[in-house]
């Protein structure tokens, strides 16, 4: 089946937040919060091995893995910092009309995200979009080594619309969101946002491509 296939046989829609909804923390600014972070970690006294990346979700599962004393303040800082950033962010272009459309279809969407809940939360509220969202499961409070590609999050938003893997497609632009459909049993839509995404997400074992939410919504017949 063809991305606009999927979509229309879902009876679940498991979304991933940044990237598909919105675009959180374009550079510089996810670098910039990953440099806070590894300040956090430097006040607990971690002056070295954390990893030096722009991604602070790898700096939040470093933390788990070697600073777990360090956490809860990583942890906090990361909250805060995603939502300044939510509260900033604009919708990608289709995303705001996909959720009505899946509303007007009554297809249920859970918003499946490796940033906090309250994050996501503070975003569809500020764009007047948490009505079009039937939940939200955000990063494992924590516990963030359990955010995808770790089953445990689909497996919570299944369980949150009393659904089974079958039943639902999960709609991601990165690897991790295939590779944990694949591991869940879960249709996946490859958000291919460039074409070299477009490849990383194939070569993943994306079910079907959309390069733009837009282009999936206009093969949907809307």
């Amino acid at each position: 089946m063809n991305a606009a296939e999927l979509l229309a046989d879902a009876k679940v829609v498991l979304l991933d937040f940044d990237g598909p909804v919105t675009l959180l923390m374009p550079p510089p600014m996810n670098g910039e919060v990953a440099d806070a972070l590894r300040d956090v970690l430097r006040q607990h006294g971690a002056a070295t091995g954390f990893p030096e990346t722009t991604d602070h979700l790898a700096v939040l599962r470093w933390t788990a893995q070697h600073a777990r004393s360090a956490l809860e303040d990583v942890e906090r800082a990361a909250d805060e910092l995603e939502v300044e950033a939510a509260l900033r962010a604009v919708p990608t272009r289709g995303s705001a009309e996909l959720l009505a459309h899946c509303r007007e279809q009554r297809k249920p969407v859970v918003v499946v995200s490796n940033n906090a809940a309250v994050a996501v939360r503070a975003y569809l509220e500020r764009w007047e979009l948490a009505d079009a969202v039937a939940g939200i499961v955000g990063r494992p409070q924590g516990h963030p080594e359990r955010m995808k590609p770790r089953p445990d999050m689909i497996h919570d938003a299944l369980a949150l619309r009393g659904a089974v893997p079958g039943e639902a497609v999960l709609i991601g632009d990165s690897v991790t969101d295939i590779e944990v459909a694949q591991a869940t049993g879960v249709q996946s839509i490859g958000y291919a946002k460039t074409p070299r995404r477009g490849e990383e997400l194939a070569v993943a074992g994306a079910d079907a491509l959309a390069a733009t939410i837009t282009n999936l919504l206009l093969a949907s017949g809307e």
